[in-house]
């Protein structure tokens, strides 16, 4: 395997965070291009990536290892949904705060990290299973996710309120794959064209909502430290020492592994801001656990080939 792709495909994102940075710094967008950029990538980018995403040949073959992804990627969010609920209570008192760093505890950048370095390591059929788990994640961003900034509970009769541009896209797209259909090759090149600045554009106006603030003062917060280390470390130890000892292929696990330790999701602060949480306190962890995953992601994967 080689790391020093890893490396280089997380530097990418830093790049991403320090260009909005300087946007904002030169003052290219202002606080209420922040929001309503932030609002296009929630309900147009976003939504268009994840669609993309399942426009895959169909094979049979396939199903049994998507079951798999599909079950462990659940079982994390379980985990980590009810988990970070206790933590984030503890953290802070402020409501919109405590939203946000639930959110982040939970969601990793799982798509721009999670597809080209799985390419990288198991090519296109690593892509197929990654998308899996970022399909998983997406049912779980536009339902649990969503209602803990709004704090709804589901049930059956406002179940219409969760209907999102995230849920119809999951929905088209399982029913595109499904059939092994196909959009015509105008709407695929708008697809591609939107869904391939989406993560750059979410990780640019992180950068931007970080303006202002030292990055001395960043990596001090203590807050900021804890979330990171949670997000990045904790809860992808605990719950790949169970993985180690399922037997499964090792590409799953390593793939797995890539996706639980991913940083907190660039969108992370799109979402908190779109829905009143804190984008403040999220752009920073953004950044940090970004930078931790320099060093967690190849080692869990490392040791998840030992």
């Amino acid at each position: 395997m080689n790391y020093i792709e890893i490396v280089s495909e997380i530097i990418t994102l830093m790049i991403y965070i320090a260009i909005g940075y300087i946007i904002r710094k030169l003052k290219l967008i202002t606080e209420n291009g922040i929001h309503d950029i932030s609002r296009i990538i929630v309900n147009v980018a976003m939504p268009t990536l994840l669609f993309s995403s399942m426009l895959i040949d169909y094979k049979t073959e396939y199903i049994k290892n998507m079951g798999i992804i599909a079950l462990m990627a659940m079982l994390y969010l379980i985990f980590t949904s009810v988990t970070s609920k206790q933590l984030a209570w503890r953290l802070t008192e402020k409501d919109s705060e405590r939203k946000s760093i639930r959110y982040s505890m939970i969601f990793g950048n799982i798509a721009f990290l999670a597809f080209p370095l799985c390419e990288a390591l198991f090519g296109k059929l690593g892509v197929f299973y990654a998308s899996i788990f970022v399909i998983v994640q997406n049912i779980f961003q536009w339902t649990v996710g969503v209602n803990i900034f709004k704090q709804e509970k589901i049930r059956l009769s406002n179940l219409k309120n969760l209907i999102s541009p995230g849920i119809v896209a999951i929905i088209s797209g399982l029913i595109c794959f499904s059939l092994n259909i196909k959009p015509p090759a105008i709407l695929d090149k708008v697809i591609k064209g939107i869904s391939g600045i989406s993560i750059q554009l979410a990780l640019m106006m992180t950068g931007a909502q970080l303006y202002g603030y030292k990055i001395g003062d960043i990596i001090a917060n203590r807050k900021v430290q804890i979330i990171t280390l949670v997000k990045t470390l904790a809860f992808p130890v605990i719950f790949l020492a169970i993985v180690y000892y399922i037997p499964i292929d090792n590409m799953l696990k390593s793939i797995v592994a890539i996706q639980a330790a991913g940083p907190v999701q660039a969108s992370a602060t799109a979402f908190s801001r779109n829905f009143n949480g804190d984008p403040t306190i999220v752009a920073k962890v953004v950044f940090l656990s970004t930078l931790c995953c320099l060093v967690t992601i190849p080692l869990f994967v490392m040791l998840v080939n030992l």
